[in-house]
């Protein structure tokens, strides 16, 4: 007996030692076989449950979605398909990556919040197919999910959910997404590639966090909105001078969000039933946009009060658009028939907007973008200068912080891209903008109080209402520098 022990430990140690010049990928797989072999000899009746997710709903009657969503979050596991010896590969028309998928009859594992369990793609023939040529397709498609059926509360509903929001995740990332623009009633479509993003915006110092951080928590809302009886939906109001960046914001909003854009044109929309249609023909995971709120169309006040809007050109006479559908359209039981979408107004003049599309709920967040701060030159002289820094910075910012001159970030942008080759040359034409000595030509009145929940940094948000309320700069240049008017 002492020499059988002795023999038995002698080989343990051997094979212990053997796994050491193994590697780790193989050890895996010899584990995995000794594993399954383990099963088939001593298997327990009910230790594991199957769940088998066919490629046809019941009654073949159509394609089952949990099928096609299983097939994309497993191609997902790249750690694990590195580890699988055969793959199908495929490149869909409309995406630039490869994906990857697994072969006929081969498995593949994962572990969720700690339970290991795993995938089999099943491919087999139906039966009497050779017979019936008018049967269709002759191969049966399923993925057959395997686990211990200790862990089934674990497993139940949440994984299989995990799997659809993963999946989710990936095709909206990965497919091609549209702009829309209305036509009288109905939407005319073509390919969204704007390449905006909030690391290419020129923003004030920490703007992209906060709107990131409040796109997030609104994309994470779903249940928060729910239970406070709210519909899930958010509201942006984008204001501030010509050629700040608001239809690049717009742009970098639907790119971070990975959403669809409606571009919704009110001179278009000939009364309140068809901005309702067009309402509900958006889709969810939109961004609906309302550009220039304050001068794209007359709308009449909700009590027929205004007298202005009867002195309108002929399409405005012709309308029957009020101010009551806009709002209802934004904020009204209609707002609810889609959810997890974005609306966005811009306008050059916040003060002309009725108050009441200003009030939260229909516009949540009011972000200032204003004239070019330091923070947002240093931002577009890293985009088209590559640099981060240069002697001439100091001067510059100096020169920002105690000119009377207003720059637009558009033109600031410009500059720099004439002279993209001479950093130097680039820099020095910044530098003579902000010192122009034009005489004063304007005012323009806004306000130095804000009650709104407005975004923007503080300290240069309140310098450049103070610039904004002296003076316009003068003459130096047409292509850098335009008066700014009233359009009453």
């Amino acid at each position: 007996m002492e020499v059988l022990m002795s023999q038995l430990f002698n080989l343990m140690g051997a094979f212990a030692l053997l796994q050491t010049f193994i590697p780790p990928a193989m050890r895996q797989y010899i584990d995995r076989g000794l594993s399954m072999l383990w099963e088939r000899l001593f298997r327990c009746g009910d230790s594991y449950m199957e769940i088998q997710v066919d490629e046809k709903a019941a009654g073949n009657h159509g394609l089952n979605e949990l099928y096609r969503q299983t097939g994309v979050y497993v191609g997902s596991l790249r750690s694990a398909l590195n580890t699988q010896s055969r793959l199908k590969a495929y490149r869909r028309m409309d995406a630039a990556a490869i994906s990857f998928s697994l072969h006929d009859n081969d498995s593949i594992d994962d572990s969720f919040d700690g339970v290991h369990v795993s995938w089999t793609h099943s491919v087999m023939e139906k039966e009497n197919a050779e017979n019936n040529p008018s049967y269709g397709d002759s191969t049966r498609r399923s993925f057959t999910l395997r686990f211990l059926k200790r862990d089934r509360e674990i497993i139940l509903p949440a994984y299989l959910d995990h799997v659809s929001k993963v999946s989710a995740d990936i095709e909206r990332k990965s497919s091609q997404r549209f702009l829309y623009t209305n036509n009288y009633g109905s939407w005319e479509v073509t390919s969204f590639s704007h390449p905006s993003t909030f690391d290419s915006l020129a923003l004030d110092s920490g703007m992209a966090e906060r709107i990131k951080t409040d796109l997030d928590t609104f994309s994470n809302g779903k249940t928060f909105y729910h239970r406070n009886g709210r519909a899930w939906k958010r509201g942006y109001l984008l204001y501030g001078p010509p050629g700040t960046g608001k239809s690049s914001l717009i742009a970098a909003i639907a790119n971070y969000m990975q959403f669809d854009v409606y571009d919704l044109e009110l001179t278009k929309v000939s009364d309140n039933a068809e901005l309702k249609s067009l309402l509900i023909q958006t889709s969810p995971k939109s961004v609906i946009v309302i550009e220039d709120i304050d001068c794209s169309v007359k709308l009449c006040n909700r009590d027929g009060a205004d007298e202005d809007s009867k002195e309108g050109t002929d399409s405005q006479q012709s309308s029957k658009l009020t101010l009551s559908g806009l709002l209802n359209f934004v904020d009204g039981l209609w707002s609810c028939c889609g959810e997890e979408r974005i609306f966005i107004f811009t306008t050059n003049f916040k003060e002309r907007i009725d108050p009441a599309l200003l009030r939260p709920g229909r516009m949540d967040m009011h972000i200032l973008l204003s004239y070019c701060t330091f923070h947002a030159f240093k931002k577009l002289a890293n985009n088209y200068l590559g640099i981060q820094d240069h002697p001439k910075f100091l001067e510059l910012e100096e020169a920002m912080m105690k000119s009377s001159v207003q720059v637009t970030p558009a033109a600031i942008a410009e500059i720099l891209i004439s002279n993209q080759d001479n950093t130097d040359v680039a820099l020095n034409e910044v530098l003579a903008a902000f010192r122009t000595d034009g005489h004063i030509r304007d005012y323009e009145n806004i306000p130095t109080k804000h009650v709104d929940p407005s975004i923007g940094d503080e300290n240069s948000s309140k310098g450049s209402h103070r610039k904004s309320k002296r003076r316009y700069f003068g003459r130096l240049m047409p292509v850098f520098y335009r008066k700014a008017k009233h359009q009453d």
